[in-house]
């Protein structure tokens, strides 16, 4: 008799325990939300069947206890706990990407203890624009152009974020990528649709196949426009140093003496011919064009080059004659008389 009653009493225990490990370790609900939002964790019996609930998140970081709730600090979620005792209910505000886990609500009746409510929470990074990227390129022995698109995501917190693309329009595909060809001027309009379990965005772009396209991203600049500027800046470039190498010889120039730059074939006439002969005024030597008068040995000798047609050239006009020149004409006249 004994036996039988240790036997019950054990089996009794074994129930006991097998009731609470599935109390405890009964399948969690799934839960989606996008950072920002809210989670509002209530519990699933009614108020008057409710003595002790316990809200944990690795540790617990709000309780209910005799129709009231206590607060406990917590290092998660400080400042963004809302509580209800109406419904007997824990809202966490401003949800955040690291809120991401698994909540347990303890839930404890007056005579009997309730099952656990387990809440596995996903934070989500929302999907906040759609871009695609476009390389072409011409295949100039086949007249046409083949493209290769790329649909990026980006969030609202995060540059990247997880999503799923799908092409539709001229060609549907699944993927971020798509690859295609077109003929010289022929064009296609694609949309990419972005999606993750919280958000959908897309994005609408229309092509065009071009001759001698070259590789070239939406984002990026036209190579024709790269040629210019690379053009303009070595012109630029040399204008400078010209600049620089003229200003550097003016600046050398003008640092140098007048001792130092030597007379020139026009040398102008100083104070010094007044009073000197040019040959002695003349520091570097005589210029090429050199006064008669300095040069000539005698008086007598010919002022100018034209002066040796006439050695005895009249010096002033007399009575027969009429200009220095007439001597010459006079004698002219004479030997063509006696001849």
């Amino acid at each position: 008799m004994n036996i039988i009653q240790k036997t019950c009493s054990i089996l009794g225990i074994i129930l006991v325990l097998l009731q609470q490990e599935s109390c405890a370790k009964s399948k969690p609900e799934i839960v989606h939300k996008a950072v920002g939002s809210s989670l509002h964790l209530m519990t699933d019996y009614p108020k008057v069947n409710l003595t002790d609930v316990k809200w944990k998140f690795t540790e617990t970081f709000a309780e209910y206890y005799e129709s009231n709730f206590i607060t406990v600090k917590s290092k998660f979620f400080d400042g963004r706990l809302h509580t209800n005792k109406n419904d007997i209910s824990v809202t966490v505000k401003n949800l955040q990407l690291n809120d991401s886990g698994i909540f347990s609500i303890i839930q404890q009746g007056k005579n009997e203890q309730f099952e656990t409510k387990v809440i596995q929470l996903h934070v989500h990074d929302p999907i906040g624009d759609v871009k695609i990227q476009n390389n072409v390129s011409w295949l100039q022995s086949q007249n046409m152009c083949t493209f290769h698109l790329h649909c990026l995501a980006f969030g609202r917190v995060n540059v990247n974020v997880d999503a799923s693309f799908h092409w539709s329009g001229h060609q549907v595909g699944n993927g971020s990528h798509l690859s295609f060809n077109l003929t010289a001027k022929e064009r296609a309009t694609f949309n990419c649709t972005a999606s993750n379990i919280i958000s959908v965005k897309y994005i609408t772009e229309t092509v065009m196949c071009k001759k001698e396209n070259r590789t070239n991203e939406t984002s990026g600049i036209p190579q024709d426009l790269l040629l210019i500027a690379v053009g303009t800046g070595i012109v630029g470039i040399v204008m400078i140093i010209g600049i620089i190498g003229a200003c550097y010889k003016w600046r050398k120039l003008k640092g140098i003496g007048k001792d130092e730059a030597g007379i020139t074939v026009y040398e102008d006439v100083n104070h010094e011919s007044v009073t000197k002969k040019r040959s002695e005024s003349m520091r570097n030597g005589m210029s090429i064009y050199e006064t008669v008068d300095d040069m000539k040995v005698t008086p007598n000798l010919p002022l100018t080059l034209y002066d040796k047609i006439s050695f005895d050239r009249h010096p002033a006009v007399t009575p027969t004659t009429s200009s220095p020149y007439q001597v010459v004409l006079n004698s002219h006249i004479s030997v063509s008389i006696q001849t």
